[in-house]
């Protein structure tokens, strides 16, 4: 008990000097232009990191062993105290409302919800770490005035992925894991996070960016990870993402660098399906589906449904696996009834949000995904001669990607995912409105020729 309170007093005391730290940091930034780009490459690894950095996440209350849901206590984490920090270095100005109030709506919809709920206080856990996310992507989305800024976020998260890369390397033919999660604690989180890295890079390469090794070497590594993950929603949309990247990139105008990228992917997949099998295979021997007998992913949208029918307005976020599994939904929908399966989350973020913020918040929820979707793509493709507007196309691949993924998986309710996620969202709402701005230089794509291998 007693080393109990001293790491509780330890973490409080670490967020105390951290929140100290807030307004110094900030006028460092302000004060030191050199500073920025290490602090935004920082920034955008940080989410791929989460998992491995002690003391990332201070609970200010913690449910930890008690409470079960996609977040456990009131957090503050790295992030988000260095998001604050950041904040005294943008120049004055607004984020429009438009791009604030989808997010707005879904957080008032989640706050609704804490109404239905049995224990408001988990429901609070939700619902505070939703305005974190909302307080990174109006930074962010701010940040994004600066051209450089969305470049050096994305090679941060490059980095983040060459992490996992290694990491992923060392336990597929180290360890013989036939699933392989990376530096996070599950694989299904890694694939998610791979959509966030692979389709903005190859947009890039696809559209002359000059830094020709960094992004080959960056989306070859992304598909490995993939691929290594041995998850059929993972390989599967990423098979549908670069299709549909390829296909974009081609109405918008063919040229030398576009086909010679195109050939080189179907020599690449020539070469890694042997390996995507493999690494199935490998899985399948040891861990057979048998879905054939019991689908777990339809008995949990079962108890989803049924949660739904009975309470239209929602339970209250973060409730989802309290209400099935205390209150028989999970046996009703024939859930097996081992404690695993009964302690763990509908695979469908759509059914989850449903559940548990009824009607009202899965309507919220799908227009917060939508709108920054509907401005990458439509932005992008107005703005398609440049080498903006083709990442944005990237980031409107990567977000519809990441969306069908979500009716498979729940993951993109972790924080490490949100992270990814309200930071290409800022992304996107400051590139557009950057594009958008009357007399706005943006950089040219390069539309006409492949430009040399060697290209630094």
């Amino acid at each position: 008990m007693s080393s109990h309170k001293g790491y509780r007093s330890l973490k409080f005391g670490v967020l105390f000097l951290a929140l100290l730290a807030i307004f110094p940091l900030g006028l460092l930034l302000r004060s030191t232009p050199a500073l920025r780009k290490p602090f935004w490459i920082v920034f955008g690894a940080l989410p791929f990191f989460a998992a491995a950095i002690p003391m990332f996440d201070i609970g200010l209350l913690s449910w930890s062993g008690y409470w079960i849901g996609f977040v456990y206590g009131l957090q503050v984490t790295i992030i988000d105290l260095l998001a604050a920090a950041v904040l005294f270095t943008l120049p004055r100005g607004r984020l429009p409302m438009w791009c604030k109030l989808p997010f707005l709506l879904y957080i008032f919809a989640a706050a609704l919800s804490l109404l239905q709920a049995d224990e408001p206080v988990a429901a609070s856990f939700g619902l505070l770490q939703f305005v974190r996310i909302f307080f990174v992507m109006v930074v962010v989305a701010r940040a994004s005035a600066d051209p450089d800024v969305p470049f050096l976020i994305l090679k941060g998260m490059a980095i983040g992925m060459a992490a996992h890369f290694v990491a992923v390397l060392y336990q597929r033919f180290q360890l013989q894991l036939p699933q392989t999660m990376g530096l996070f604690i599950h694989q299904n989180t890694l694939g998610m996070a791979a959509h966030f890295v692979l389709f903005p890079h190859l947009a890039l390469l696809l559209a002359g960016y000059r830094h020709v090794r960094y992004l080959v070497g960056m989306v070859v590594a992304t598909i490995v990870v993939v691929v290594f993950t041995a998850s059929r929603a993972t390989v599967g949309f990423s098979v549908i993402g670069l299709g549909t990247l390829f296909v974009t990139q081609a109405l918008a105008g063919l040229t030398q660098r576009k086909m010679a990228v195109g050939f080189a992917a179907l020599a690449s997949l020539l070469i890694v399906a042997p390996l995507a099998i493999s690494t199935f295979s490998n899985r399948f021997e040891l861990n057979p589906l048998g879905e054939s007998q019991y689908d777990e992913r339809a008995a949990f949208n079962r108890a989803a449904s049924l949660i739904l029918d009975d309470f239209p307005l929602g339970v209250g976020i973060n409730h989802y696996v309290h209400m099935a599994r205390d209150f028989g939904y999970s046996e009703r929908a024939g859930v097996i009834g081992f404690e695993g399966n009964r302690n763990n989350i509908v695979h469908n973020a759509y059914w989850l949000t449903a559940a548990e913020a009824g009607y009202p918040g899965v309507i919220a929820f799908c227009i917060m995904l939508i709108v920054p979707m509907f401005v990458a793509w439509w932005t992008g493709w107005r703005s398609r001669g440049t080498l903006e507007g083709n990442l944005l196309l990237g980031f409107g691949v990567t977000l519809l990607i990441a969306y069908l993924h979500s009716f498979y998986e729940w993951v993109i309710f972790i924080k490490e995912i949100q992270y990814l996620l309200a930071m290409t969202m800022g992304m996107v709402f400051g590139i557009a409105l950057r594009l958008k701005a009357p007399g706005t230089n943006a950089r040219q794509a390069v539309p006409t020729k492949v430009m040399p291998i060697n290209a630094v």
